[in-house]
């Protein structure tokens, strides 16, 4: 699973932030790395140069293997928080995604004979 991390000129991006990003990304999505081709994460300031509280924007895109880009954008306070939200809800994201995939129904009748 390549990842890569990118912000704004308003975010401070430095080898720190990297390094926290591209370890919750894969404890957050360690279940799926297998069918992860890629993950994308940009960070950027909503308020950019305004006074006032500061309003993070973190979006995650993750292409699966065969499957079209998936992407999950979550605001918040601070980098942190961000972060992890963007992190839980790709998980909740992918978890539906392949869920569905693999769900099978072993011993199910078919209408085929």
């Amino acid at each position: 699973m390549q990842i890569q991390v990118r912000t704004d000129y308003h975010v401070d991006g430095d080898e720190g932030l990297i390094a926290f990003v591209e370890e919750q990304v894969k404890a957050g999505l360690a279940p799926y790395a297998d069918r992860i081709m890629s993950v994308q994460v940009h960070l950027s300031s909503e308020s950019g140069a305004r006074k006032g509280p500061a309003d993070l924007a973190c979006m995650i895109e993750v292409r699966p293997s065969r499957r079209g880009p998936v992407v999950v954008r979550r605001h918040a306070v601070t980098k942190d928080g961000g972060i992890h939200a963007a992190v839980d809800g790709m998980r909740e994201v992918l978890g539906r995604l392949f869920g569905r995939a693999d769900q099978h129904h072993p011993g199910a009748e078919t209408i085929r004979r």
